[in-house]
C-alpha cells in the first residue's frame, strides 16, 4: 500500500521512526542485485522457533558474519563443514554417492566438533561460560555445485533441489542421532532443562 511502518526499539519496544515501505523493499531489491547484500532476517520469528532453543530464558540478538548462525549475546558456534565432492564415487561409466561415507563422516563431524567446544580458546570468559551452557555446534557442507558436476545434474534444475533436500535431511539426521548418542554418554548439555527440548529423549 505504499503506507509507513514503525521503527520499535526491541529493548523497550519505543516507536523511534518510521519508514516508507515500498522505498525499504525497493532498496533491499537493488542493493540485492548488486551486491548480494542484505540477507534477510526476521528476528522476531527465530525467537519463536526452534532456532533459539532457550525461549523464554534468553533472546538471539544478531547472527554471525555468515548470517546462517542466529546468536546469543556472547554467544558462538563452533562450525564444521563436510566436502561433498569427496563422497561421490564413480561406478563403471557413472558417479554415485557414497551414502555409509557420509554418514560415518558425519558422526565424526558431531563428535568432533563437541570436542571443540571444550578445547577452542574463547577470547572471553563469558563466551566460555555460555559455549558450555548450551554447546552449540553447526555442521554444513561444501562442494555441493562440484558433487553435481560429477552427477551430471544442472544446478539449477528440479532434480538437484530434489536432490539438496536429500542430502541435506540425511545430514540432519545423522547429526541429530548422534547428538542423541553423545548426551547418552556425556550428558545433556547443562541448560538441557531449561531449553525447549527439555519434555524431549534428553
Amino acid at each position: 500500500d505504499d503506507t509507513e511502518y514503525d521503527l520499535i526499539n526491541p529493548k523497550n519496544n519505543q516507536v523511534v521512526g518510521q519508514l516508507r515501505a515500498r522505498k525499504v523493499f525497493d532498496l533491499i531489491v537493488k542493493m540485492a542485485w548488486e551486491t548480494g547484500d542484505p540477507g534477510l532476517w526476521f528476528i522476531d520469528k527465530t525467537n519463536h522457533s526452534p532456532a533459539n532453543p532457550l525461549q523464554g530464558l534468553m533472546i538471539i540478538e544478531a547472527t554471525n558474519p555468515c548470517g546462517e548462525q542466529p546468536l546469543f549475546p556472547m554467544d558462538v558456534c563452533n562450525l564444521g563443514s563436510i566436502a561433498l565432492v569427496r563422497f561421490v564415487r564413480k561406478e563403471g561409466n557413472k558417479y554415485s554417492i557414497d551414502w555409509d561415507g557420509i554418514k560415518r563422516t558425519v558422526r565424526l563431524a558431531v563428535h568432533f566438533l563437541d570436542n571443540v567446544i571444550d578445547v577452542n580458546p574463547y577470547p572471553l570468559p563469558e563466551i566460555m561460560d555460555l559455549a558450555h551452557k548450551i554447546r552449540r555446534i553447526g555442521l554444513g557442507i561444501m562442494g555441493w555445485a562440484d558433487m553435481l558436476v560429477y552427477l551430471g545434474i544442472p544446478y539449477a534444475s528440479d532434480e538437484a533441489c530434489k536432490l539438496a533436500e536429500e542430502v541435506q535431511g540425511f545430514i540432519n539426521k545423522i547429526g541429530h542421532d548422534e547428538s542423541e548418542r553423545l548426551a547418552e554418554a556425556r550428558g545433556s548439555f547443562p541448560l538441557w532443562n531449561q531449553s525447549i527440548y527439555k519434555d524431549q529423549k534428553p
